[in-house]
């Protein structure tokens, strides 16, 4: 029986997968979803307790990554980010990023394409926001270990967690290749640590360390003074 169920439960996550897929959440009903599984009506809330549940249950998958991704940001020891966040770090982070995309694009075209009507209808903007927040914490510790003021405006603050956000649905959302997704991962490391001028001039691993520990022995210079 217990294995009986869990095969209707699962018949019931891939039905409702399709159909969101195609349909979006707004337009989908839990009568159909329970057609489409050959089940009746009532028996589908045996499953799950309403639509909104059951969109939830197949996207935790990406939600929960989004999580644990936050609290790696959240446990970041800003001292140590010359150390920690060179151009080799960077990428490492961007083909995990590459890497969880290319096993669950559907998921994620769930999340941002197919979300509206649902309790998830603004979780790109709430993500950007909760982003924003942790930027603008990680950047107020920083101005604590550096001589003079800091100041970054609020909106720039904004449009860097939006970019960030944004660049990872892009990424799930537009039908490339793992090799299109893993140079777009090298690219993305590359700006990130060294700007426009090392993408522009084909910067490489090796120089981008190179600065990197350069950035380094300059902010231990400064913390000696």
């Amino acid at each position: 029986m217990q294995v009986l169920k869990q095969e209707i439960r699962g018949k019931i996550l891939d039905t409702a997968k399709k159909m969101f897929l195609e349909k979006g959440f707004h337009r989908s009903s839990m009568k159909s979803i329970a057609e489409g599984v050959g089940i009746t009506a009532p028996t589908i809330y045996c499953y799950f307790r309403n639509k909104d549940e059951l969109f939830r249950e197949l996207v935790k998958t990406v939600t929960t990554y989004f999580e644990d991704k936050k609290r790696e940001v959240e446990d970041f020891d800003v001292s140590q980010s010359g150390r920690n966040w060179g151009f080799e770090t960077r990428r490492s982070q961007y083909t995990g990023h590459v890497n969880f995309i290319l096993e669950h694009r559907e998921e994620f075209a769930l999340l941002f394409s197919s979300a509206g009507g649902s309790s998830l209808e603004h979780y790109f903007d709430s993500l950007v926001l909760e982003y924003e927040n942790l930027m603008r914490s990680m950047i107020l510790d920083i101005s604590k270990m550096l001589p003079g003021n800091l100041e970054i405006s609020d909106f720039f603050i904004h449009n860097m967690a939006a970019f960030y956000v944004n660049s990872i649905r892009e990424a799930a959302l537009h039908p490339v290749s793992r090799e299109e997704l893993e140079k777009f991962a090298t690219e993305w490391a590359v700006f990130r640590t060294g700007g426009w001028m090392s993408l522009t001039r084909g910067g490489n691993s090796e120089d981008l360390n190179r600065a990197e520990k350069g950035k380094e022995g300059s902010k231990n210079d400064v913390h000696k003074k």
